[in-house]
């Protein structure tokens, strides 16, 4: 029995076709994986969240610090070579799971630990467990750092869960990335009530909220919630304002990221 052999004209038909259903169904499939990650990061989030309550429920209703060092005198020193023990260090115990800190999107967009060498410090060493990357960073007005001396206006003491008025206004962790160090220059204007905020690497504008999922960034909340907000969408906060020198605006220490507050994005997709 002779087969007929599919004609040129036969075959550029179906390759045609080919064509335009990958064009079809490739964005989907890409717009189905970027959905997949987005959920993924509001799933760490929403751990984290969990992870925070429950160390404030062990710890008499007081936010972990941001960061502190395990020299015995518990002052964050540059050059000193120590260990420091970070917000993600203190919540460990009630993730066990490293990889939740971790933005499927961009996993690595704050190196922890070549943060810390650059002003000659380290993570905590926790063994396999040593936290050294992160795609998240945290609301400073929360996690105070009374550690941290250098170039402080009002260093606050750490701040207790009861004494937010609105704590699902409250942000703690968003995806963010480290844009590299910059000196913060604590120039409050008088009266500017709780001023506050780490110099150098640790300055809260070297990292900025990173719009990488469907151009949204997400945020957890102290009441335990995590959500995706446009960028320059405007989130509600109750922190005292904090003032940035060569900012244009007051900016509500409880209403980071700066992106989402209708300041200028540093960072809108995440790098290459």
């Amino acid at each position: 029995m002779n087969r007929k052999a599919f004609t040129l004209i036969e075959l550029l038909v179906v390759i045609a076709i080919i064509a335009i259903l990958a064009a079809i169904l490739f964005p989907v499939f890409a717009q189905a994986k970027a959905a997949a990650k987005k959920t993924a990061a509001l799933s760490n989030l929403k751990q984290n969240a969990v992870a925070v309550l429950m160390y404030n429920t062990d710890y008499d209703d007081v936010f972990a610090q941001s960061a502190y060092s395990m020299a015995p005198s518990g002052i964050v020193v540059p050059g000193s070579g120590a260990q420091i023990f970070s917000i993600y260090d203190a919540i460990y115990p009630y993730t066990k799971n490293k990889d939740i800190y971790m933005d499927p999107a961009e996993p690595k967009a704050i190196k922890w630990k070549d943060v810390l060498a650059s002003i000659g410090l380290q993570p905590f060493q926790n063994g396999g467990n040593t936290i050294e990357f992160a795609s998240t960073a945290i609301n400073f007005a929360v996690f105070e750092d009374p550690s941290v001396p250098p170039n402080l206006a009002g260093n606050d003491p750490v701040v207790s869960e009861s004494s937010l008025s609105t704590p699902v206004e409250t942000a703690m962790f968003f995806s963010a990335r480290y844009i590299g160090a910059g000196v913060l220059n604590p120039d409050a204007p008088t009266g500017t009530p709780n001023y506050r905020n780490p110099a150098g690497p640790f300055a809260a504008q070297n990292f900025p909220g990173t719009a990488r999922h469907t151009d949204t960034i997400v945020i957890n909340f102290v009441d335990g919630h995590a959500k995706a907000f446009k960028r320059n969408a405007g989130l509600p906060g109750t922190a005292p304002d904090l003032h940035y020198t060569g900012a244009a605006n007051i900016i509500k220490a409880y209403n980071l990221p700066y992106d989402v507050n209708g300041i200028p994005d540093l960072v809108a997709e995440p790098r290459p």
